[in-house]
């Protein structure tokens, strides 16, 4: 038997919610863990990722009855994920800063690229170059590169035109360019 289309449990969603949940249910276990995955990319830590999927699931839950279908569900659902992200960020930003001792610590480089510590390390250093960006810039990068979305639909995801989402991503990336250059001459220089 084939899955039904999002289309298909939307409809059923709306006209269910809120006091049965079976089409909504379906479409979380269907987008789900790619929410969970932007969430993960997009946070600091794992339970503030924890914390905007649930935020984005409920928001989804509370809102699906008005969802108009003017965009498709999914572009929907990666603007609502975009806003949940970025308005927890600005939430952060806005409180003040502590300062980690961690963070002024050299991590010595593994030698092997191949070395698992290594592509662990690699990680944690885009993560944390990543959370550098603006909020908005983060969200354009991780939408086309984690999420895979066309540059069209980012446009619709963000509220941004599309030569501004295509404006907005190159920006971004010139701009971990140019921290990723700073990174490894302040890494060269301490090593």
């Amino acid at each position: 038997m084939q899955e039904p289309s999002d289309a298909a449990l939307v409809a059923q969603a709306q006209a269910e919610l809120p006091y049965r949940t079976g089409a909504f249910e379906a479409l979380m276990r269907r987008h789900g863990a790619r929410i969970q995955q932007l969430a993960r990319r997009f946070a600091a830590s794992a339970a503030d990722a924890e914390d905007l999927t649930q935020e984005v699931m409920l928001k989804v839950f509370f809102e699906l009855p008005r969802f108009r279908a003017e965009a498709t569900f999914t572009t929907w659902l990666w603007r609502v994920t975009a806003n949940v992200c970025i308005d927890h960020q600005r939430r952060l930003d806005s409180r003040p800063a502590l300062v980690s001792l961690a963070d002024d610590e050299d991590t010595p480089e593994p030698a092997d690229p191949r070395d698992p510590i290594a592509a662990a390390q690699a990680r944690m250093d885009m993560e944390r170059l990543l959370r550098q960006l603006p909020p908005e810039d983060r969200m354009v990068v991780l939408l086309r590169l984690l999420v895979g979305l066309e540059f069209a639909e980012i446009a619709k995801a963000t509220g941004l035109g599309l030569s501004a989402a295509k404006m907005r991503y190159a920006r971004a990336l010139d701009k971990l360019r140019a921290l990723a250059m700073g990174a490894d001459t302040s890494h060269q220089r301490s090593g």
